[in-house]
Formats: structure tokens, sequence, C-alpha cells
């Protein structure tokens, strides 16, 4: 993710400071290859760069160190995170060819200028409601910026509470958005971690001594002004001293760096080579829209397949526990024309006819795999809008839920829908005790409704392709994808 994402403080003395940030560099051909350092198998005899980026940074044991312009002297303990024999904190992602540098600024000038604007409209001007909480600001000029404001406690600081936020700059605002509540969920762990900390210190601070009643003491013994000079020569916290962890910013570090990773390989861009067919436009239906007109985008096509297998598998694990009959799992139907050829040209006519004109298909069996099979089969023969399986129910479904519906041969099923000439009935019964094949099952049909004289064009061209054996498998499915785009035009 091309990001800079950092923790900014308010300091009493110096105001908004940003603290600590982190930023990833990619691998560039002007960078000169170091010697190769050992990976973690000994055996492993690949070249690999300790730095992938600018060649005006240096690293030593993990450590940032030299090749940067000296930090500032006039910074308090308060605003200073690094110092000039510890500049930063580097980790690599050699496979991917990137680093990922900490440092208390930005190493890029321009870079520098956009995190420190958004560190002051963070802790200044840009403020949410109750102080606390995750804004977003920005324009295409500063970049735009998602800050999460937050309190730590701190017993010296006024108010009893020291003033932080978290910022995420970047230049593409559809990116940030789309990632805001991936973002804002990590931020608000990061931020739970450090209050729970800072709250510790706070407490054992107070059950030594009372600073707040002795501060509430001092003022009524003393002029204000009096007060203020001496608040004035107090010095401000560092984040260690307040969450009394001195590994708090290489624990920032790495945080920072899984966030900019895990955020760069969640959403992926998809080039459309040509004009958008229909099952791209649904895809576009079926994405959520944001109050302001975004488009949030879903997982990736690997966790969605992942959430698809275990949606699958509960309700596998349901239909057992209901008293599904033990059955070879691999008795399934595995393309649309072995459907065809098991049920014969009539059935299958049947059954294709009541799934081109949208009645509903409901198929009765013990067999959960093979029902659902039926289902996948049926598939081809519909666009990707109009299909809506239910694989397994153990109630009757209505149609405006579904279109394919698969349950038990005991389900009731309603008397209005079984008179009624939009619905067919798929009962499935194994033919002997023991089914081992396709061709040892017993399929009925039950329907009120008749099929008329003259088809349906589209579903004569399907079916003569289906039938016709000089259709290779990839031919079919082209032929059948194309049928049903020509079909929506």
């Amino acid at each position: 993710m091309n990001a800079v994402i950092g923790i900014c403080s308010f300091c009493e003395l110096h105001g908004p400071s940003v603290l600590f940030c982190t930023q990833a560099f990619h691998d560039t051909e002007e960078a000169q290859w170091t010697e190769a350092t050992k990976t973690e198998n000994p055996k492993a005899n690949t070249t690999q760069k300790s730095w992938y980026g600018p060649s005006f940074f240096s690293q030593r044991n993990g450590v940032a160190e030299s090749g940067l312009p000296p930090l500032k002297s006039d910074n308090c303990e308060g605003c200073t995170s690094m110092t000039n024999k510890k500049r930063g904190y580097i980790s690599n992602d050699h496979e991917a060819r990137v680093s990922y540098v900490s440092s208390q600024y930005p190493l890029h000038p321009d870079v520098f200028i956009a995190v420190r604007q958004a560190c002051v409209r963070s802790l200044s001007c840009e403020v949410c409601p109750g102080r606390e909480g995750p804004i977003f600001f920005g324009d295409d000029q500063r970049g735009h910026v998602l800050s999460h404001t937050f309190f730590l406690k701190d017993s010296q600081a006024r108010g009893f509470q020291s003033w932080y936020s978290i910022i995420v700059v970047m230049r593409d605002k559809i990116f940030l958005l789309n990632s805001w509540q991936f973002l804002v969920n990590f931020l608000q762990r990061i931020i739970h971690e450090l209050q729970e900390k800072a709250n510790k210190v706070y407490a054992a601070e107070q059950s030594e001594n009372n600073l707040r009643a002795v501060r509430l003491n001092s003022v009524t013994r003393l002029t204000l002004d009096t007060f203020r000079r001496r608040r004035g020569n107090i010095k401000a916290r560092s984040l260690m001293d307040l969450t009394n962890d001195k590994e708090v910013f290489p624990y920032l570090h790495l945080w920072f760096t899984w966030i900019l990773k895990a955020g760069a390989v969640r959403i992926s861009e998809r080039l459309v080579e040509s004009f958008p067919n229909e099952d791209a436009f649904i895809d576009l239906e079926r994405q959520e829209e944001t109050d302001e007109g975004f488009i949030k985008i879903h997982l990736t096509k690997a966790e969605a397949d992942s959430s698809k297998v275990a949606e699958l598998s509960e309700k596998l694990e349901n239909t057992c526990v209901l008293g599904q009959e033990d059955t070879p799992n691999d008795i399934t139907f595995s393309s649309i024309r072995e459907l065809c050829q098991v049920l014969g040209k009539e059935k299958f006519h049947c059954l294709a006819y009541h799934t081109i004109i949208g009645n509903q298909i409901i198929i009765k069996s013990k067999y959960i795999s093979l029902v659902k099979s039926i289902i996948v089969c049926l598939k081809d023969l519909l666009p990707r809008g109009c299909y809506h399986p239910i694989y397994y129910s153990a109630v009757y479904e209505d149609s405006w839920k579904c279109n394919f519906l698969g349950i038990l041969p005991d389900v009731a099923i309603p008397e209005h829908v079984a008179q009624s000439d939009l619905h067919i009935q798929v009962h499935i019964t194994p033919k002997y005790s023991s089914a081992e094949r396709l061709d040892d099952f017993l399929i009925a049909f039950h329907t009120t409704a008749s099929l008329p004289e003259k088809s349906p064009q589209v579903l004569c061209e399907m079916e003569r392709a289906i039938t016709d054996l000089a259709f290779c498998p990839a031919a079919l499915d082209s032929f059948l994808f194309s049928t049903k785009e020509a079909w929506m035009k």
C-alpha cells in the first residue's frame, strides 16, 4: 500500500509533532546490489538486497543509521522518538522486494511536508465529535488523510492526559476510503493496547501519590501566573515513559509494516480488456455503496472462496445431523452434458424449460452432494444475475428467495406451491440399497405445468449444442456463455 502511517503527539511546548512514521520503498534499478545476506535457510544461495530503495540509506542489525540529516536539536522528549545514533527500523520483504522503513520523519522532503501538514490538521483544526475517533480530510494537492485521535493517561500533563493521533496519508482517495473499515479496525487495536499500558502506569503513579489532589492544592496556594511558570518547567514525557515500554517503537514499526503489507494485498485492481459483460455488471450491482457514493470493495477471491467453503461445510455438517444417509460423495454430476445424458432428452428438456422461464426447481433427496451438483450444472443455462440457489434447507423457502432449492424428502411443501404451475419438484431416490453410480438413482418429476408445443429459441440452441458431441467442453462453455450474452441484449 503506497501510504505513510505515522503517530503524532500534541506537545505542550512545541504543539503538533510527528513522532514516528513508516513508509514502504520498492526496488529500483538505480539501487546497487549489496552482498548476499544469509536467510533463515542456510542452504539458500539466492542474492538479496539489504535495502530496497534509494541508496542514501543504510542498515545495521535491522536499525537504520546513516545517510540522513541530523534530527532537530530543539525537540523535547515528548516529541522525539529516535536519536542521531539510532535513526529508525527496517523490515525487508525479499519476495516482493519491498523495504518498510520507520523513522521519526519521512525520508523524502515532499512526503515530509504532506505528513507534517496532516499532523497539524489532525491535532488542531480537524477534530471529530468527542475528540477521539477516526476522521477523513485532505485534497489532491496535499494528499488524503485518515486520522484517528486518542488520549493517553498522563499524570503530569494538563488535564492528566496527552493527546495523540495515528494518521494514514496517501494520494489515492478511493483506495483510502475503500480501506476505511480495515484501517480503522486495526488502528483501534493499536490504540487500545497503548491506552491499556498507559492506564497501568497512571494507576501505579496515582497509588503512590495522588497527584491530582496535590495539583489542586497548589493552585489554591499560588497565583495563576506562578502556577503557569512552574508548569513551564515540567518536561514533556515520551511515549516510552507513558506506556513504560522501551520497545514501544519497534512494536509500532511491526504493526505499521503489517498494515501497509496487508492493505496492499487485500484489494487489487482488475484490467477489463473488452466491453464489460453481463457478469461484470452483476458484480458492480452487488457491491455495497457507502453514504458518500464510494464503492466498498469486497474481499479478494481467495478470501471469498474460503468463506464460501466454511459456509458450505457448516451446511453439510447440519445435513449430517439431520440424518443424511451414508453415500459416496463422488457420485455427482460433473457437467450439464452428463446431466442431459443421464436424464434423457425428454426429462432434460422439461427440467431445462422450467429453468429457462424462471420457475422454481425443488429437488428432494437425502444425497445433498448430488442435489448440489444438479443445481450447479443448471447454472450454465442461466445468466449470472438470474441464478439464486439454496443448496440445502431444512424448510421450504419461497421462490422470491431462490429459484433452486434443495431439501430433504420429508420436508413439507405448501399446498399452494404444490398446485402451482410455477414450480417443479425433482425427487431423487436410490434404486437399490447401495448406490454406486448415477444410473443407480431414480429421478422423477412432479409438476402441474405443461410444456408448450414450441420451445424458446434460446433453449433449442443450448440443447442442440449440449447434445452435439462435436462440441468439446471448452467450446460448449464458450457457446453457452455467448448465447446467454445475446439473450440478455
